[in-house]
């Protein structure tokens, strides 16, 4: 479920249009980005919340995401664009950088590539996503990661026009001309700074390697001791790298997979011919009691309260 606005910002001459929309559902929220290709899994328990803003001048668009709870967020963008992403809420961790990023850092992310991202609460993100033609060849070559205290600057000056789009203040000369002051930003302090960007180094190692296992594995099959056997290394080795990688038990994340997808099989059925007790059982819950009671721990709801929800837009 989600509440939507949006408002005409400016003059006809040079339209921007103003989008936002409040969730209370975490596979809601995976529609929110235009023609991003995005899976969101749960993995805490408490009552979601979360929250898109976006300013939208047609094939460029400044976004802001936010999220209150973990959650784990596979993605991948529109294959025509690039995106500047920023993180100035809690640090959230990359599965493919080794180091968690703290709030100012950004990373420019190339539609080649599939995204992995774990948040630990409070992630808040501004995204400016924008045309690869718009940009110079070097900036689509391979993901980057985007430091220093100018990164901050640029994430700040970013939230400070969407804020005044959204309360009123930007003039429609401003929303007319921020496209263009968004693109002389980003490509003069690329041109700067280029220390401020350096390629990822790509982590091919144990998160990278046990999200992608947990992709390829059943519901049946989604455990510590599967993961371990399919990666031929111990359950403690594991559990290991998931909590210092991630902040959370890897127990806890396994738990938290299952039931989103749980939650979004319920979603996308159809209450007429579904039956919650079938569904349980083929996502390897053989005790009905305690599948419930994890399951109302988790979203705060039952299991028949999702099936009658309407499915996603």
């Amino acid at each position: 479920m989600f509440t939507n606005a949006s408002r005409d910002l400016s003059a006809p001459s040079a339209p921007a249009r103003l989008r936002e929309s409040h969730f209370d559902c975490f596979l809601d929220q995976e529609a929110a980005l235009d023609g991003w290709d995005q899976i969101y899994r749960q993995l805490a328990p408490g009552a979601f919340s979360g929250h898109v803003t976006t300013l939208d001048w047609g094939e460029i668009s400044l976004s802001r995401e936010t999220v209150n709870l973990c959650v784990e967020n596979a993605f991948r963008l529109p294959e025509t664009h690039l995106c500047f992403g920023f993180s100035v809420g809690r640090p959230v961790k990359l599965a493919q950088v080794s180091d968690r990023m703290a709030r100012g850092v950004g990373t420019l992310h190339v539609p080649e590539e599939n995204y992995h991202v774990i948040t630990r609460g409070d992630a808040d993100y501004v995204l400016l996503t924008v045309p690869r033609a718009m940009l110079p060849d070097r900036f689509g070559a391979a993901a980057r990661l985007i430091r220093g205290t100018e990164a901050q600057a640029i994430a700040d000056w970013m939230l400070a026009l969407l804020e005044s789009a959204r309360t009123g203040l930007a003039s429609d000369s401003l929303l007319a001309l921020a496209p263009d002051l968004l693109l002389d930003r980003i490509t003069l302090w690329a041109q700067s700074d280029s220390r401020g960007m350096v390629p990822f180094r790509h982590r091919r190692g144990l998160l990278n390697d046990l999200l992608a296992a947990c992709d390829g594995l059943t519901a049946e099959t989604l455990s510590v001791g599967h993961l371990a056997r399919l990666l031929g290394r111990d359950r403690a080795t594991l559990r290991t790298i998931c909590l210092e990688e991630t902040g959370m038990r890897l127990d806890d994340v396994l738990k938290g997979r299952r039931l989103s997808e749980v939650y979004r099989r319920l979603r996308l059925a159809g209450p007429e011919d579904t039956r919650v007790s079938d569904v349980s059982m083929e996502f390897g819950y053989l005790h009905w009691g305690r599948f419930a009671q994890s399951y109302r721990a988790m979203f705060g709801e039952r299991p028949s309260d999702t099936l009658r929800r309407p499915r996603p837009c």
